[in-house]
């Protein structure tokens, strides 16, 4: 059996073209612009079949991808475009939050409902582009990274930290799970947004209960007892943390502007909280790695953004 021979125009290690990966940030860049501006946030253009609080959480889920994730994924791209290190450290954080906008959108509509009127499945493919676009980032940006790109880690901090974060991700845990046991036993919520939306309610629900929250302790897991050998695995899981966190916070102020009577109270609590952990653990990630913050610790920087 012929074996062919490395080509010498990518790194060692790098599983896709580095061409394959620009091109795969841009597009899911100029994707997640277009999806952000078309949808409630501003032109209206994607209509949501669901209610208007749901639809105040899109806007604001759109506001973070249109200001976060696709800055992140434009200068993601324009790095690695000039063979720079930093970029893996950019692309390898959006990945999961990419999958996880296309399916959240793309299920999450009360399709049979006739009381919500839309357009949405006309867009249909931009959803499709976002999860396709996340599957190829999560293998291009992972294959980037390598051994000695872990930075040490002090483990008293370390534990900290991951407790910390732990308590809080049980605490998000048992919100959703009290909702869950509420709805078996009477058939709504309190708030009464399972009765309005039923569908996007149970696809928030499984992706929360069966991805975001079991993804969180799986990296604190990592973090915790493999920290160099898992590291970016690690800065996968916490990129995603940072952008859903945001995206959370977001769509709980806009509900909290409109005066949402579904906006549930301690989610004002809870989701920023989260989100402040996230960006803190994912500065411990790198800080190693950004110059005029170890310069600030006397240490040279290894593999600099």
């Amino acid at each position: 059996m012929l074996v062919e021979p490395p080509n010498p125009s990518d790194s060692e290690g790098d599983l896709l073209p580095r061409s394959v990966l620009v091109v795969t940030a841009f597009v899911a860049a100029s994707t997640l612009a277009a999806v952000s501006l078309l949808g409630p946030l501003w032109l209206n253009v994607i209509q949501h079949r669901t209610s208007a609080s749901v639809a105040s959480q899109a806007a604001g889920q759109d506001l973070v991808d249109l200001l976060l994730i696709t800055p992140i994924l434009v200068v993601g791209g324009v790095l690695l475009l000039l063979r720079r290190d930093g970029a893996k450290y950019f692309l390898v954080l959006s990945p999961i939050a990419l999958m996880y906008t296309g399916l959240s959108y793309g299920l999450g509509q009360e399709w049979g409902n006739p009381a919500y009127p839309g357009n949405v499945e006309r867009f249909s493919a931009l959803f499709l582009i976002l999860i396709v676009a996340g599957l190829v980032l999560t293998i291009g940006s992972l294959s980037l990274f390598r051994p000695e790109d872990a930075p040490p880690f002090r483990t008293r901090s370390l534990r900290l930290y991951v407790a910390a974060v732990s308590l809080l991700l049980l605490m998000f845990a048992a919100m959703w799970a009290g909702e869950l046991v509420e709805v078996i036993s009477t058939g709504d919520v309190s708030t009464g947004a399972y009765r309005e939306t039923p569908n996007v309610w149970w696809v928030i629900r499984y992706l929360d209960l069966g991805v975001t929250i079991p993804v969180g302790f799986l990296a604190l897991f990592l973090l915790l007892s493999r920290p160099s050998r898992a590291y970016p695995l690690v800065l996968l899981f916490f990129g995603f943390f940072v952008t859903l966190g945001s995206a959370v916070t977001a769509m709980a102020f806009v509900m909290l502007v409109r005066a949402d009577p579904t906006l549930q109270p301690g989610g004002l609590v809870i989701f920023p909280l989260l989100t402040a952990m996230a960006w803190a653990g994912l500065l411990y990630l790198v800080k190693q790695k950004i110059p005029w913050l170890a310069g600030r610790r006397g240490k040279a920087p290894s593999g600099g953004v």
